[in-house]
């Protein structure tokens, strides 16, 4: 298996009747964002974050943000596609890569 695969696994082995992780309720459990949702659903601390598919939408989050801030891919594996950005223009055109490049694992 591969983390490509995980979640075409998850369904197939929920549609076949087999042992499974199952089907993560609160939506593609590889996805950063939705893992983050779930870390923070237990009360636990979790990372301040936006979510978008253009800087419009995440670019007064990032305004708000002591520097540095990482900008990262939600679909991916690893360290693929992440940066630690030291300025607003830097985070700008690392989210603009992303938005613009196929990752390894991942439809960003």
């Amino acid at each position: 298996g591969a983390e490509t695969g995980v979640t075409l696994a998850d369904k197939l082995s929920l549609e076949l009747g087999v042992r499974s992780n199952g089907i993560f309720p609160l939506g593609d459990r590889r996805n950063k964002s939705v893992q983050q949702r779930a870390v923070k659903a237990t009360g636990l601390r979790a990372v301040r974050e936006a979510l978008g598919t253009t800087w419009t939408e995440v670019k007064d989050f990032v305004a708000t943000e002591s520097m540095p801030v990482v900008v990262k891919p939600v679909e991916s594996a690893g360290s693929d596609g992440v940066k630690l950005c030291h300025t607003v223009e830097e985070a700008k055109a690392h989210f603009t890569l992303l938005m613009e490049s196929q990752r390894k694992c991942g439809a960003q």
